[in-house]
């Protein structure tokens, strides 16, 4: 599986080495405060309306198809960012490389989880999950040191040479479908409630933090674009860090261990943040990611339980990416009225209102 490995990884550099620039870059081009934060988020809508249906359908007719047709959608969303001299075409190509993501990434998944062991299912989506964080962790530092040192189009052509190489690498990594897929069933995983639940509130204050926040209050902290992105990416290194262990420690101790976990790190990382000193920065990220890293790993392992795993961790995916959406929609709207400081507060408080939440609920190891 390390072809599918690479592949997912070079996809999610293509997704998120244009997040250093996209807010600043939107306002440039004519978009408000709240459009320059629609446009840093909305890569995320697609996916949050398509990745259940999608998952789904790869239930039936297999992953292959998905993986690779998200891919090449991906290819045209990037060559899009090429061409974008208004706020309302970079807009649409995020949404378009959202698109891309929603057929790729319950596929992908779900292909793992077939091919995993039943009793590492598990540390096999930490596996993934790593490959795709690290994808995250790389692309910011390489599209804002690009867009500093050679402006800003550099950063969407570094986008374009990534998705190239994840289509290149899914082509001869992923077999022609030979197993056969189930038939459509509409039986919603009602277990899995408490777990997206905890999800979405994770991804959302998290997002908020490194979509919106970081980039669009870089001058107030005085920070650089390459800066922003090294304190972004810290957040997806540290995510990716702690996917493995995570599976593994939701393998040994169950799902919901690996929630209550996280969320608790989610929070401190937040609070952490309400600070303008660079460095405490750079470990509140980290905190925050190895947080959202843990919750998440939990939640697809979770998912990968699921009778119809496909559909389940597509579900999972359409609240990851309701999350992301969401919470840099609302960071925008916050910043209207709070400071830096004053918005982590307020997203430290709203996850950790929830932490009871995860604790209360009975665990579920199979589902």
């Amino acid at each position: 599986m390390r072809g599918i490995f690479i592949s997912g990884f070079f996809a999610y550099a293509a997704l998120s080495c244009v997040i250093p620039i996209i807010p600043s870059y939107a306002v440039y081009l004519g978009a408000s405060q709240l459009m320059s934060a629609i446009a840093a988020g909305i890569f995320a809508l697609s996916p949050a309306i398509a990745m259940t249906p999608f998952g789904y359908l790869s239930e039936v007719y297999g992953r292959r198809i998905f993986i690779i047709a998200g891919i090449v959608t991906s290819v045209f969303a990037t060559l899009l960012y090429l061409v974008s001299f208004d706020s309302t075409t970079l807009i649409l190509a995020r949404l378009i490389h959202g698109l891309g993501s929603a057929m790729f990434v319950p596929a992908v998944n779900a292909l793992v989880a077939d091919e995993s062991d039943e009793n590492r299912r598990g540390e096999a989506i930490g596996w993934l999950s790593t490959a795709l964080m690290l994808g995250f962790f790389a692309g910011p530092i390489a599209g804002g040191y690009a867009a500093e040192i050679y402006g800003v189009k550099s950063a969407f052509l570094l986008s374009f040479t990534f998705v190239l190489a994840s289509l290149a690498f899914a082509l001869f990594s992923v077999k022609k479908d030979v197993r056969r897929y189930s038939e459509f069933n509409f039986k919603f995983p009602s277990v899995m409630i408490p777990f997206y639940t905890l999800m979405f509130i994770g991804t959302a204050v998290t997002s908020a933090l490194a979509l919106f926040a970081l980039p669009f209050y870089a001058s107030e902290i005085k920070i650089t674009k390459f800066q922003t992105g090294v304190v972004v990416s810290s957040l997806f290194l540290f995510s990716s860090l702690s996917r493995v262990p995570a599976g593994v420690l939701s393998d040994r101790f169950g799902r919901r261990a690996g929630a209550v976990v996280g969320i608790i790190f989610g929070s401190l990382g937040l609070f952490m943040a309400a600070t303008t000193d660079p460095v405490q920065l750079f470990l509140a990220s980290s905190v925050c990611g190895a947080g959202m890293g843990i919750v998440n790993t939990a939640v697809f392992a979770a998912a990968s339980d699921c009778e119809n795993r496909g559909f389940a961790i597509g579900l999972a995916n359409t609240v990851l990416n309701a999350g992301i959406f969401a919470g840099s929609t609302i960071a925008g709207y916050m910043a209207s009225f709070l400071d830096f400081e004053g918005m982590m507060l307020y997203l430290a408080a709203i996850a950790a209102a929830f932490i009871p939440f995860a604790l209360l609920r009975r665990d579920q190891r199979s589902i």
